[in-house]
């Protein structure tokens, strides 16, 4: 007797396509994916008629204790992540103060997710001094293989979201060095040029008090500036890239071009999919790099199709709304979105552009398994995790921050009707959230050794 059937599903298949049938899941993982289950004995069954099956959806962009709860955002997003058919949660995490620059306690924050997190958490860390890069190669043998460094964040720039960010060049390439010796390791890249932004910020302020002006301030060339220093660095150095939160039609064209000298991975998100800077919800849609205007956003849908984007990440924060008041040079950046990810995709994506699920399904999840090191996630062969997402293509719903678990009180799609939602969301064999409430145990997440 298995532990539990899902009988008679559309499954979604990252690599094979959609076609219908019945899977065998115990202790945890997928004992196999078959045509039809006649004479199985399962503990639990689930009636899939109806629904699609996706691999569980893996966020590899969030920022868990971006607002300094680490602890209450391991609960309470984790939580939002797996109503949204999240199972897998990747969160760069660091140190905000050069008053704070020790080494990151990797013991420490793993028991702290495996005390706290409903779904599995690994981590990138933040690289803003000398002294992480120094213990650079033994935060690898913990267990962590990507790290993040931010060309933005420097000088004036770091002024605007209070961060200190030490790392120069120099420190930077020592760090590709060491990764470049490593295998499977990545370095993730918020790619803006600090020293561009800091001109154009200063001129846009007499553009205006709104997302145009944002924009404005934190223009496309500083964004392809950084693309083309990292690439340089990286040729040098045989350091993987991964060029985070790329919502520019010509960052992705330029990024995609590097990849004839060097491995660069690329991401997009959401809200650069759907939002504009004309949208009425202001200040609330304010991030790094900004929201950009329609013909970008159409661009980037453009480039999804046809294959020049790697994964779909989030950029998640659990900000409140009282953070985005008033002017757009004073409000805070990010917004929570892990738990609209999958739907956005399939509503905006699918339905309206005709993306083809098993793309979602790579999007969301494949790629990011095999760029992150995580051979166990990602995918629907026998052997794997049993993360799984079970989905109502077809449902009509409308979005309201009240009912997505975050400890943020707003999300940038509420009042949204979206079409297809996640009705049943599996981690490791076990239900964590079904018809839009949450059933994970406290702690029930493990620390992701990569």
């Amino acid at each position: 007797m298995i532990d539990l059937l899902i009988r008679d599903i559309d499954v979604v298949d990252p690599a094979l396509g959609v076609r219908r049938g019945s899977v065998l899941i115990d202790a945890g993982q997928i004992v196999e994916v078959a045509p039809e289950a006649r004479g199985v004995r399962a503990r639990e069954v689930i009636d899939g008629r109806g629904l699609h099956l996706f691999p569980g959806v893996i966020d590899p962009h969030t920022h868990l204790g971006f607002a300094g709860d680490l602890r209450g955002d391991l609960h309470t997003e984790t939580r939002s992540a797996a109503l949204g058919g999240v199972t897998t949660v990747l969160s760069f995490h660091r140190h905000y103060a050069s008053a704070d620059p020790e080494p990151y306690d990797i013991d420490e924050l793993a028991q702290l997710i495996e005390d706290t997190a409903a779904v599995d958490v690994g981590l990138h860390l933040g690289m803003l001094t000398q002294a992480q890069v120094d213990h650079l190669p033994s935060y690898i043998d913990q267990g962590v293989s990507s790290f993040k460094f931010y060309l933005a964040y420097r000088g004036a720039d770091a002024k605007t979201v209070g961060m200190v960010n030490e790392i120069d060049d120099a420190v930077l390439y020592e760090a590709f060095g060491h990764l470049g010796r490593r295998p499977h390791t990545v370095a993730g890249i918020h790619a803006e040029n600090t020293e561009l932004v800091a001109r154009h910020l200063a001129a846009a302020r007499e553009r205006g008090d709104d997302l145009a002006a944002w924009s404005a301030a934190r223009p496309v060339v500083s964004e392809m500036e950084g693309v083309s220093r990292v690439s340089f660095f990286a040729e040098l150095t045989g350091a993987a890239l991964y060029i985070v939160h790329v919502g520019s039609p010509e960052v992705l064209d330029y990024a995609h071009r590097q990849r004839q000298r060097v491995r660069v991975s690329i991401e997009t998100c959401p809200h650069y999919l759907t939002h504009t800077v004309d949208h009425p919800i202001g200040t609330r849609a304010k991030i790094n790099p900004p929201i950009r205007d329609t013909a970008a956003r159409e661009g980037v849908w453009h480039r999804l199709r046809d294959g020049v984007v790697d994964t779909i990440g989030t950029d998640h924060c659990a900000v409140h709304s009282s953070t985005k008041e008033g002017s757009v040079w004073g409000a805070s950046a990010g917004f929570a979105g892990m738990a609209t990810l999958l739907p956005v995709l399939i509503s905006e994506g699918h339905h309206r552009r005709g993306l083809s699920l098993p793309t979602i399904a790579r999007l969301t999840s494949a790629n990011a398994a095999r760029l992150f090191n995580l051979p166990q996630k990602g995918s629907l062969r026998a052997g794997a995790d049993a993360d799984l997402v079970l989905v109502d293509l077809h449902r009509e719903w409308t979005v309201d921050a009240l009912h997505l678990e975050s400890a943020s009180d707003f999300s940038i799609y509420d009042g949204t009707t979206l079409t297809g939602l996640p009705v049943c969301t599996i981690a490791r064999g076990e239900v964590v959230a079904r018809d839009g409430e949450v059933t994970a145990a406290v702690g029930r997440g493990r620390f992701l050794h990569r």
